[in-house]
């Protein structure tokens, strides 16, 4: 009651503690206006949760009701601009994205929301087992094409990443946990190339002259720094943590680029190119 009194308060509400009464009142009369939206509001809302509004995205229910809620708050004429907005920007976030059990990802943000504790089944795929944790979570995140858990680990005693799709079995404990204060999203993922953990590597790449003028004024990176050559070539140095994710973006590009350090990245990218140009280079007979 409390906090709903000092949110009024700081809502522009003028309440008061009457000591005569012994009440909370208002000093004038008050009413809340309702929520409405403009044109360009109301279609920005519904363009961006579009790319959510489908049956693998354990959202799609609530934002297709609010969707609907945005629509009706709004005149006859507006909603009429607002379908023809929507219709003229096309948000795809994954074109496929991983199928995420509807009661799970409930069950997961609840426990986020109330700081609750959870024991889970958890198949680890690198390893092909499953085995069963204990975890604070922390947060939810939507990277790539999937959802991940950001959780306190017990059983590793480590703050790590869990894929919320290999999540098989999931209860609520009784109990609660503390919040770390020092924990942030940002600062979690600050050195990931999309979502890995690991320890910094200072990555240095160069490009060819015809990707490079591609490249130039891209932010694939906070720390990324581009190094202009004389032959139109470009020096691309970045601070990752973890090379599982670089690595695949680097392959990417093919010949077009050439890892200049670390050596341990260098050999790895140069054994997976040699292994890809050995399938090639083996005679199949492949319809011309």
């Amino acid at each position: 009651i409390y906090r709903d009194i000092e949110a009024l308060s700081q809502g522009g509400m003028p309440i008061f503690f009457d000591s005569d009464t012994g009440r909370y009142r208002f000093t004038e009369k008050v009413f809340l206006k309702p929520l409405t939206f403009s044109l360009d509001e109301a279609a920005a809302l519904i363009q961006c949760s579009a790319a959510f509004v489908k049956d693998t995205m354990p959202m799609s229910q609530a934002l297709q009701r609010a969707q609907e809620r945005i629509l009706a708050s709004l005149p006859a004429d507006r909603q009429r601009k607002v379908d023809e907005l929507r219709s003229a920007i096309d948000i795809r976030v994954a074109q496929y994205p991983d199928q995420v059990c509807t009661d799970v990802f409930s069950c997961v943000e609840q426990a986020v929301s109330r700081r609750t504790r959870i024991q889970v089944i958890y198949y680890t795929k690198s390893t092909d087992i499953e085995n069963e944790r204990k975890l604070d979570p922390y947060l939810i995140t939507y990277r790539g094409t999937a959802w991940y858990l950001v959780a306190y680990c017990h059983l590793r005693q480590a703050v790590k990443l869990f894929r919320v799709d290999r999540i098989r079995q999931i209860s609520l404990l009784a109990e609660t946990f503390d919040y770390p204060k020092n924990f942030s999203a940002a600062a979690f993922f600050e050195g990931s190339w999309v979502i890995e953990q690991g320890e910094p590597v200072q990555v240095r790449l160069r490009f060819n002259p015809e990707v490079a003028r591609w490249l130039r004024g891209r932010q694939y990176h906070p720390s990324q720094h581009t190094t202009d050559e004389q032959d139109g070539s470009l020096i691309y140095e970045v601070t990752v943590t973890g090379t599982r994710e670089i690595t695949r973006w680097i392959l990417g590009f093919g010949a077009a680029v050439e890892v200049l350090s670390p050596p341990d990245l260098r050999r790895q990218v140069a054994e997976n190119l040699r292994q890809a140009a050995a399938a090639y280079d083996k005679q199949t007979d492949l319809p011309l």
